[in-house]
């Protein structure tokens, strides 16, 4: 079974066909899950915003626990078999970290809370509401990865 992202209507639904690159690889983003922590918050933020509002189309997406639970069958498969993007909340970096578990490299990578350096004023309210800071950070973060990624 392949991953895919839920449609939200008719236009927002490409085909994977869409998300190969020259290269013939799909381009797989996978972010951090951290669950409880504002940057892992942001984190999924800046995923959707690329998926759905700066880069429809570009990725697919797989969360970070079936990585870890299904890294000898399809999801391994596609994880390996990818050009992977990354978006690490915290040093830790569990999403470089999930793919590498399962055989794969993460050829882009971006780490929020380097960005967050960057800018102190977009920092995220709290864990439940990231507010207007944290919704900023996540679109630097997309911006980040657009920008070096190359996509």
């Amino acid at each position: 079974m392949r991953p895919q992202r839920p449609a939200r209507n008719s236009r927002d639904r490409l085909p994977v066909e869409a998300t190969v690159r020259m290269s013939g690889k799909r381009r797989l983003l996978i972010p951090c899950s951290g669950i409880g922590k504002a940057v892992g918050e942001v984190a999924r933020e800046a995923t959707r915003l690329l998926m759905e509002e700066l880069r429809p189309g570009t990725f697919e997406t797989v969360c970070l626990p079936l990585i870890m639970t299904d890294d000898e069958g399809d999801t391994g498969e596609l994880v390996r078999s990818s050009e992977v993007f990354a978006i690490d909340g915290c040093p830790k970096k569990c999403a470089t970290a999930s793919v590498k578990h399962a055989g794969g490299e993460v050829d882009h990578g971006v780490l929020v809370v380097r960005v967050l350096a960057k800018n102190r004023s977009h920092r995220p309210e709290s864990i439940v509401d990231i507010g207007e800071g944290g919704r900023q950070l996540a679109r630097d973060v997309a911006m980040t990865l657009i920008e070096e990624g190359g996509v």
